[in-house]
């Protein structure tokens, strides 16, 4: 399998979350772009994208596997 950059899966994410929400943030304020988010909410962003990128990418436990 393809290794993906963490960077580029938040990326995606994130314009996926302004496309769904028509260019505006939780508070209803159009949306920044990705670099111009600051550094804290980049990673925030990155890491739900690993932690998303991890989840569909490791083969689920058999039942009875610790």
């Amino acid at each position: 399998m393809a290794r993906h950059d963490p960077a580029d899966l938040a990326r995606t994410a994130y314009a996926a979350y302004g496309e769904a929400t028509g260019g505006l943030n939780y508070q209803g304020l159009p949306m920044p772009d990705f670099n111009d988010l600051g550094d804290t909410i980049q990673q925030a962003w990155i890491a739900a994208a690993t932690a998303v990128f991890r989840d569909v990418t490791t083969p689920p436990r058999s039942e009875g596997t610790p």
